[in-house]
């Protein structure tokens, strides 16, 4: 046996050229996965190029608004609501504004009743709506008088450059009337509290954007698909590692577990290979982004690092889907899709939109945590200005903070697959408990003293009935292999179990090579798989040398002990037979310089010389075995557990197995299952049989054969002169109860029983002086296995059903009677119409004919039916959430203003953006009163009481507030950062609060910006939401189609039409059969769209994208069914 020193190390180098060989040989597979991956990054490159825009915008000196009061327009009307005495005494107040001479303002009960006003001038008009005396909403119509704009969309400052020309988003408030009006309504407000006048001191505020000094300037929406496109940039590999590993998992990592794999060397594998990819594609994705300058301040090790961090994130997150969805498809589906939500959802990152608590918290989604890594890298560039440049080493909190949970992501997506492999196993694979990592076993390992053989252990519990052959004494003590009670149930359904073994006691002794007999399902591979470790038992024990494979300690020495031929066969197809070996070779542990010389031995043992060269998928079903027998036998191991090893081997090949497994049985221990009798009588030494998991004797050939045999087979050839009476008068008259089993003309057999032994001479004497009577030859032979197998059973052995086409069509046929019913029926109808019509009304009656069977199909199919539904319902939930979206978006632009937008609070500690408010004080004397009343609105301020600053010239600071004038008569000066886009209304607010508290007023007035919608204002999403609706439902319909076409051609209902036409009709009706299923599907779109909720809307221009798709599935269902 070869010394194997089992290391990851060693497992995950061998599994690692696997993986890469697997690129190599799978070269269309690894071609899409390239080609789609550098065809994203090059359309993202096109895209940055030639879409994206970036500016470094210039310094910008501040620029004067003018005073209040410079609002002269006169084309719109004013409403208010709801009416009462205090608000229209309010709105009288306001009516003798300066800018409102010669306006109406007309009062509502209630808004509801506003929107009546007429439409021809609801553009232009003005709603104030009041909660209460202290707190109202101004409302203008949206994108008329104030910016459509969202608050946190300040990647250019809220500013644009037209011809030179600097216009800010800002400034509609003041050029458009809103300050006009909320300065108004706010000193109503505070005369009628106060009975005390300050129109004149709003009126005469004057507005300054403070200056803007150089920044990068970035294009918002363009902005916005450059992160997506970043955000989907490794989803092409993502896939195929997704589909790659969970088909791996599946079919491989428990076979090669029990061989000795280490389950860290499996996921190292995969995980290192991609990586390497992963730095391939987040080198191009940095040079794109700093190439392209979407990222300018910051380096490209920063912006490497981030792309580099986030994709391995989405490694681990690939192998926790792959552990968690069995298909492979659908793993990499579902990491897909993980990705684009989670990564969309961090574009409120982008925005500000969320608590920083709730957003870290986010940042334990991966592309949620990349999303905000880009966001803070454009805050970087258009936050900070060109005078102190900033790379990431300045400012290294946020970013450095990103690319931690980015880390910390691909560990809790490590550790969690770790957990949910064990939780949640293979079909082979070992089910541990939930809490499994709590139990001691899991952290220490208790060594036991190996055993070479269990010498001074006696089996007490041994079978001891006549069943039974009793051990011979040269292997008492011998037990390698000791079963105890053991007993195995699988869940069936929801309540029922079912019992694969039923208290199983015996042992395995080294030195005998044992067979493994039964029918099927008898329990043996459940057994051997035991044995192996691959599963565990309900109860008993199993132990093997001392070491239980079902303890997880142990599992790894026995590993070390056991060569494996498991039911399956273990081979790569895409390596060739002597990869195979050096692989499995590896795995197992044997050391380097041996393992050639080790793959050597097995190919020439078992004559494989020949073919050590061909891809393994390449093989024959029997050269497969003989490869998977080989790899189990690498190593010389002390144990092997052989499940089926000849099976669809030919005579030479099963020969071979039989004489390498004998000349290795010495000191070692075999036990193999079979379905050959004669292969078990030849090479086991003894025999165990289990019959529907229950052991039913055990022994040598002889043993079983005196016990359970039926006698000796007495076979006399005759010729024309023999009377087989006269022979069977003879026989009977030595042996009485010798039964005649088998007549012809020229042969007689009989059975013997066992205990007439002693009469056999004499019978053989007097068939010899029979000669001249007939009898040509005589031959004696014992009782087979196969009779003792068959007698064991108390059945003949049954040939299975045949599970072909037709037998499944049965099946189905006989599961539902009403559907073969209708079947018929629609069948009969297509056959009757032959002698009845003809030509093109022949062609519709069979395409009536076959439509209908498809929906009689679809009907009877529930699953496929409520999959279909199902799909369905996802694909109309865009169309809701269109209808949500605008409602929201609706809300999303009505929101209170507020101070604690722009500026801190007394105590908290800096947040971007919060800063102070600057209060200036150029009156040349104390406004104490002033600064109290706005510390009173829990602002954080910053006073100059010598008025030595300039506040337009501050953009360090959101807002300023510069007061001048006299004790009794104070001027206001206010000036924003343009990058704040409610500045100017937060400010107005903070002044008129301000002036209240100094006459003395506990009141608050509080102003709500708000906008309001025509009617159907969402046609401009119609388009958008058609596509991401009709697509889906396309994509519902046509693996359907396909998949039922294709499946059309195998059963009987195509043949039976096909076979009572002509040639001609046969030609019309294949273009029918496979133009109906797409032109239901236009049918059913345009049933979809009429009864969609803005199908009034939409249904007509979206009719293009209808056809379009009809024209697409028509094609792609026609190639479906020629290839087929």
């Amino acid at each position: 046996m070869s010394k194997r020193h089992i290391t990851v190390g060693q497992q995950t180098w061998a599994l690692l050229c696997k993986n890469f060989l697997r690129k190599w040989r799978m070269k269309r597979e690894t071609s899409l996965e390239w080609f789609f991956s550098f065809l994203l990054v090059l359309f993202t490159y096109l895209f940055s190029s030639n879409v994206h825009q970036d500016n470094d915008f210039p310094q910008m000196p501040a620029v004067d608004l003018g005073r209040v009061d410079n609002f002269n327009d006169s084309n719109y009307v004013v409403t208010f609501a709801p009416e009462s005495k205090t608000t229209q005494e309010i709105m009288n107040k306001v009516a003798s504004a300066p800018f409102m001479k010669g306006r109406t303002i007309t009062g509502w009960p209630d808004e509801k009743s506003m929107n009546k006003l007429d439409l021809n001038y609801s553009m232009d008009a003005v709603r104030v709506i009041f909660n209460d005396n202290f707190s109202y909403h101004l409302k203008f119509f949206w994108g008329g008088r104030i910016p459509k704009m969202k608050e946190h969309r300040d990647h250019s400052a809220h500013c644009q450059t037209v011809d030179e020309k600097v216009t800010c988003e800002g400034s509609m408030f003041w050029e458009k009337g809103f300050i006009a009006f909320q300065a108004a309504i706010n000193a109503a407000i505070i005369e009628i509290t106060t009975n005390h006048s300050v129109m004149e001191e709003l009126m005469s505020v004057t507005g300054i954007n403070m200056k803007i000094l150089p920044f990068i300037a970035q294009e918002g929406v363009t902005t916005d698909f450059f992160i997506f496109f970043c955000i989907i940039s490794f989803s092409t590999l993502i896939y195929y590692v997704s589909v790659n590993v969970t088909q791996e998992r599946q079919c491989m990592k428990s076979l090669m577990t029990m061989m000795g794999l280490r389950e860290s060397a499996f996921w190292l594998s995969w995980g290192l290979m991609y990586t390497g990819f992963i730095f391939i594609m987040a080198t191009l994705m940095a040079l794109i982004v700093k190439s392209t300058h979407v990222v300018v301040l910051t380096g490209f090790a920063v912006v490497f690092t981030l792309f580099l961090l986030y994709g391995m994130s989405l490694i681990t997150l690939a192998f926790l889907m792959s552990v968690l969805v069995k298909k492979p498809f659908l793993s990499g589906l579902v990491v897909y899709l993980l990705t684009v939500f989670w990564g969309s959802l961090g574009f409120t990152a982008l925005y500000r939109h969320l608590p920083a608590f709730l957003e870290w918290t986010l940042c334990l989604l991966s592309p949620f945590a990349f999303t905000a890594g880009m966001a803070q890298l454009l805050h970087l560039d258009y936050d900070v200005n060109a005078n102190s440049h900033l790379d990431s080493s300045n400012n290294p909190n946020l970013i450095i903070a990103i690319l931690f949970m980015l880390v910390f992501d691909t560990l809790l997506y490590l550790v969690l697959t770790l957990y949910f492999d064990k939780i949640f196993p293979t079909e082979y694979g070992r089910r541990h408990s939930p809490c499994f990592f709590l139990k001691s076993s899991f952290w220490f390992q208790h060594r036991k003293a190996d055993h070479v053989a269990l010498e001074n252990e006696i089996d007490l519990d041994s079978p001891s009935n006549d069943a039974f052959e009793p051990v011979p004494p040269e292997f008492q003590g011998k037990e390698a292999i000791r079963i105890k009670n053991l007993k195995k149930e699988y869940k069936k359904g929801k309540n029922e179990r079912v019992e694969a073994l039923k208290g199983l006691v015996f042992d395995i002794y080294e030195g005998q090579i044992t067979a493994l007999l039964g029918h099927s399902g008898a329990g043996k591979t459940t057994l051997l798989n035991m044995l192996s470790g691959l599963s565990v038992p309900t109860s008993g024990s199993v132990t093997i040398y001392n070491h239980s494979p079902s303890e997880a300690a142990d599992l790894e020495t026995v590993s070390k002990l056991t060569g494996v031929c498991p039911q399956s066969n273990v081979q790569f197809g895409f390596l060739t037979v002597r990869e195979n070996l050096w692989l499995f070779a590896k795995i197992k542990g044997i050391q380097p310089h041996e393992a050639k010389q080790e793959v050597q031995r097995v190919l020439r043992d078992l004559e494989m010389e020949s073919i050590q060269d061909i891809l393994a998928q390449n093989l024959s079903g029997g050269q497969k075995r003989k490869l998977t027998f080989g790899i189990a036998i690498l190593g010389d191991p002390q144990i092997l557990l052989l499940d089926e090893p000849t099976a669809g081997s030919d005579p030479l090949s099963r020969h071979r197995v039989w004489n390498l497994l004998k000349e290795r049985k010495l000191d070692r221990v075999i036990l193999f299952s079979t379905q050959f009798m004669d292969e078990a009588d030849i090479l086991a030494d003894r025999k165990v049989f289990i019959s529907n998991g229950k052991l039913k004797c055990a022994g040598s050939s002889l043993f079983l054969k005196k016990k359970w045999g039926i006698g000796y087979h007495l076979s006399l050839h005759l010729n024309e002169m023999c009377n087989p009476d006269n022979v069977t008068s003879l026989v009977k008259q030595h042996i009485p109860d010798a039964k005649l089993t088998a007549q012809s003309e020229e042969k007689l057999v009989y059975t013997l029983p066992l205990g007439r032994t002693n009469k056999f001479p004499d019978l053989y004497r007097d068939l010899d002086r029979c000669s001249n009577q007939g009898i040509e030859n005589y031959g004696v032979s014992m009782t087979t296995l196969n009779e003792v197998f068959l007698k064991l059973e108390g059945k003949s052995a049954m040939d299975e059903s045949d599970s072909g086409i037709w037998g499944q069509l049965q099946r189905d046929r006989t599961k539902d009677p009403g559907s073969l019913v209708e079947l018929e029926q629609l069948l009969s109808s297509c056959h009757e119409a032959k002698n009845a019509v003809r030509g093109m009304v022949l062609w519709r009656q069979q395409a009536c004919a076959i439509a209908r069977v498809r929906f009689l199909k679809l009907k009877n199919e529930k699953k496929t039916l409520m999959t279909i539904l199902l799909l369905l319902g996802i694909s109309f939930f865009p169309q809701l959430l269109e209808h949500l979206f605008y409602e929201l978006y609706q809300k999303s632009y009505s929101w209170g203003l507020s101070p604690n937008m722009y500026f801190r609070s007394p105590g908290q500690p800096p947040q971007a953006p919060l800063t102070h408010l600057l209060v200036i004080n150029k009156t040349g004397s104390s406004i104490e009163n002033f600064i109290h009343s706005l510390r009173r609105q829990n602002i954080a301020l910053e006073v100059d009481a010598f008025g030595t600053r300039h506040g337009p010239d501050e953009p360090s600071y959101n807002g300023a507030i510069t007061v001048s004038g006299d004790d009794k008569d104070h001027r206001f000066s206010i000036a924003c950062n343009t990058k704040r886009l409610n500045c100017f209304p937060v400010l107005m607010d903070i002044i008129s609060n301000g002036l209240l508290g100094i006459l003395n007023s506990s009141e608050h007035i509080q102003t709500d910006r708000s906008t309001y919608f025509e009617e159907h204002t969402s046609d401009e999403y119609g388009y958008m939401s058609n596509a991401f609706f009709w697509i889906p439902v396309a994509a519902c319909f046509t693996p359907y189609i396909a998949m039922s076409s294709i499946g059309d051609y195998k059963i009987t209902i195509f043949s039976i039409v096909a076979t009572d036409i002509n040639e001609y009709e046969f030609v019309g009706l294949l273009p029918c059969t496979i133009l109906i299923p797409p032109f239901t599907l236009i049918g059913s779109l345009f049933i979809f769209s009429e009864i969609s909720p803005d199908s009034m809307d939409y249904v007509g221009s979206s009719e293009h994208y209808i056809l379009y798709l009809a024209l697409l599935i028509v094609r792609r269902h026609f190639h479906l069914n020629v290839h087929a």
